[in-house]
């Protein structure tokens, strides 16, 4: 596995984390959930866009790994949406 695919991974949790703190602090109240909602889209923002770019590269450069590069850039794009849903119903 070429080490820019592991990094776009590496991204991907990193988004994941970011959503996480995100919906924790729609759940939550208090002036605490203000600093969990910043803290959460700069993680999310900065491991969407990392995941993105990386994952293009990959798909660009790899052509062994090109599927999975897509459905990583796919996964990202669907959770970052799905994200964006459950924050416009809560």
């Amino acid at each position: 596995m070429p080490w820019i695919l592991r990094f776009a991974i590496g991204s991907f949790l990193l988004f994941v984390i970011g959503a996480v703190m995100i919906v924790w602090a729609c759940v939550s109240t208090g002036w605490e959930a203000i600093g969990r909602f910043g803290w959460g889209l700069l993680t999310a923002g900065a491991g969407l866009i990392g995941s993105a770019l990386l994952s293009t590269t990959s798909a660009v450069t790899q052509q062994r790994w090109r599927t999975f590069s897509l459905a990583l850039l796919s996964a990202s794009v669907l959770l970052f949406l799905l994200l964006l849903v459950f924050a416009k119903f809560v």
